[in-house]
């Protein structure tokens, strides 16, 4: 989907990152507005390295081949591994993660009756281990055989597997250490083989060694959040060198890379199946990448004191976050927080817009930075963030227009009273043609599945129609689609129709059933005055 941002737009999100820095917030960032792996527009504010609050000699600032750590965006570069070789038939996300690396056996757990630590527990943040983000991000060096070491002792553990979220790096190290031993060479090889070099992340590393020298020049300093007044508080942060817990948050990136990863993650949302290349198709998956993309664990429940209320949900996927807003919809992403850097990635899951923030100080405020920038396209474009409507199936269309001609056209008198009895849909049918009632008798039989006879007779139907008509101030002749105030698309199979009158407005739900030459398995009716005085009907469908 092409995407044109106007100046106004990219001044208002340029506006934002400027305010952050310039507030002290943040040392320097990159930013980029992509879409399809396309830059549509970058900008940087602040320094690449600060030294006693001013710039230091060489340093620049931040653009959109600048190479920051991206830390635990590397997630979902593991995950997305994790999945490549379940596809491949070479592990299963169900089995016991001591499978594949033995050492991980002498974990403990809880109780006698806890299940195995499994890859999918880790995956979704569900292991039960003790969140470790402080600690986790000075771990970068730690060898293999040392990481080894530490699990043989033992962890600490919260939960059992399964039973709720907690953060953990520790799991995507453990992940890590499962791709060395499946495959036989460093997990960094491994996502490098098969991500970052087909497609063409030529800025995208795990360490400095592996830098140009061109590459080690647009390298952001890392600085630390001090005490100190105004931009006196950031400090410069040493680089630590790879180790196992690079694959909880080793790679380096720039917003230009950062942009193609996130590319050929969305566009499974974007185009669908039919949509994706063979190259991409090679790499991984889309039903894997879809199944990156969904919640499996909640991270936050809307009820509680630290939730979001209900307007928002938010959970996890495998190594990305998956967030439900009530304008934006749908919001995939996953942030970056380590010594000296703060980043975020996030994108829209119905049109693959996406905004990526890379800062150079400590748990920089990448992410409500780049959740203002999304709102500020909303504001400036909303056209940009909207997916694209849902369409009704052909048949549900059909089925819609045909309802309403008969609740248009049906009297009263003569409509069945009783309900059909209860039975299966054979049931039903059989004794139909027992009693001689075809389609050619009675049309309805073609557009209504056999429950909808069970549930509410034909009489009661039309008696809903009637005192939702004279609430809303409606006559019969109102309700034809031309007429409609608005049709929501609930999904291809389930519509919405609401009728607005003098008084008040009629709803009409309409439900198909799941077979392939689907019928009308619900038709609710529903009159409502515009001072919510008076009601009648169902309620809708699924509540």
């Amino acid at each position: 989907m092409a995407h044109e941002l106007t100046q106004e737009t990219i001044d208002a999100v340029a506006a934002i990152f400027d305010k952050a820095v310039a507030g002290h917030r943040m040392a320097g960032v990159a930013w980029g507005i992509a879409s399809g792996g396309e830059v549509l527009a970058s900008g940087g504010a602040g320094s690449s390295a600060l030294v006693g609050g001013e710039r230091a000699e060489g340093a620049f600032t931040p653009r959109v081949d600048s190479i920051s750590r991206i830390a635990s965006m590397t997630k979902s570069f593991t995950a997305a591994t994790i999945l490549a070789l379940r596809d491949e038939g070479k592990l299963r996300l169900d089995d016991p993660i001591a499978t594949y690396v033995p050492v991980a056996a002498h974990i403990g757990s809880l109780s006698e009756d806890s299940p195995a630590l499994t890859l999918r527990h880790a995956l979704t943040m569900s292991a039960g281990f003790v969140t470790d983000n402080p600690w986790g991000d000075r771990q970068e060096s730690m060898s293999t055989d040392e990481f080894d070491e530490y699990i043989a002792g033992g962890l600490s553990l919260i939960a059992e597997p399964g039973c709720g979220f907690e953060y953990s790096n520790t799991g995507f190290v453990l992940l890590g250490r499962v791709i060395d031993e499946v495959t036989g060479v460093s997990f960094r090889d491994e996502i490098r083989r098969r991500f970052i070099d087909p497609l063409g992340m030529k800025d995208t590393v795990f360490s400095l060694a592996e830098m140009t020298d061109d590459q080690r020049s647009r390298v952001l300093t890392g600085h630390r959040v001090g005490d100190g007044e105004g931009a006196k508080r950031f400090e410069e942060v040493d680089f630590d060198t790879p180790g196992a817990f690079g694959a909880m948050a080793g790679l380096f990136s720039t917003v230009a890379d950062v942009a193609k990863w996130t590319a050929f993650l969305a566009e499974v949302g974007v185009h669908g199946a039919d949509g994706i290349n063979d190259d991409s198709r090679a790499m991984l998956s889309p039903a894997s990448r879809r199944e990156m993309q969904e919640i499996h664990r909640i991270q936050k429940w809307p009820v509680l004191e630290d939730g979001n209320g209900f307007g928002r949900v938010r959970g996890y996927g495998y190594g990305l976050v998956v967030e439900k807003f009530p304008k934006l919809g749908d919001v995939i992403s996953h942030s970056g927080g380590y010594p000296g850097y703060g980043s975020y990635m996030v994108w829209l899951r119905g049109t693959g817009l996406t905004v990526i923030a890379l800062a150079n100080s400590k748990y920089a405020p990448a992410i409500p930075c780049s959740l203002d920038a999304l709102e500020a396209i909303r504001t400036h474009q909303p056209e940009l963030v909207e997916a694209p409507k849902r369409e009704l199936a052909p048949t549900t269309r059909d089925a819609l227009e045909r309802a309403l001609a008969w609740l248009r056209d049906v009297e009263l008198e003569g409509q069945p009273t009783t309900l059909v009895p209860s039975g299966s849909a054979r049931t039903v049918l059989a004794n139909r043609a027992e009693q001689g009632v075809s389609e050619e008798s009675d049309p309805l039989l073609a557009l209504f599945a056999t429950n909808m006879d069970q549930d509410v007779s034909r009489a009661e139907r039309v008696r809903l129609r009637d005192a939702a008509l004279r609430i809303a101030g409606l006559d019969r002749a109102d309700l034809t689609l031309e007429k409609a105030a608005s049709l929501k698309v609930l999904s291809p199979f389930q519509a919405v129709c609401t009728f607005e009158g003098e008084s008040g407005k009629v709803l009409i739900d309409l439900l198909m059933d799941p077979r392939k030459n689907s019928q009308i398995q619900a038709l609710n009716i529903k009159g409502e005055s515009k001072d919510k005085g008076e009601a009648s009907g169902a309620a809708p469908i699924g509540i």
